[in-house]
């Protein structure tokens, strides 16, 4: 081998290497944000799968829908759950009102979107 290919190596590990790290240190930067995105949609998708069964869910319904959900990726370690429902709840219905999936009814009561 000469000179040449081996520093023509070393320079391509180097660039692989970088740009792995890089890809790490964003993945791990943006890690809370993907895990609430996750736990959102978790928690819609069994307020939505209840609401295709009944016609209409309360706040207080919600919550008790949405008690315990888990959020993780499967590359990590670290997990999101939902402890406290009851201030979850609103941000869950902020979403999925604004993804149109549900529509209020009443002051504190939803249903699927038509």
């Amino acid at each position: 081998m000469s000179k040449g290919t081996i520093i023509v190596g070393i320079l391509l590990f180097a660039i692989v290497t970088a740009i792995l790290y890089m890809w790490g240190l964003r993945k791990s930067m943006l890690q809370r944000e993907d895990l609430t995105r996750i736990l959102l949609n978790r928690c819609g998708n069994r307020v939505v799968k209840y609401l295709k069964k009944h016609e209409t869910m309360t706040e207080a319904e919600m919550a008790l829908a949405i008690k315990g959900v888990t959020a993780s990726e499967f590359w990590s370690k670290k997990r999101l759950m939902v402890q406290n429902p009851e201030k979850f709840v609103h941000e869950v219905i902020s979403f999925l009102l604004d993804q149109q999936y549900i529509e209020a009814v009443g002051k504190k009561e939803y249903r699927l979107k038509k």
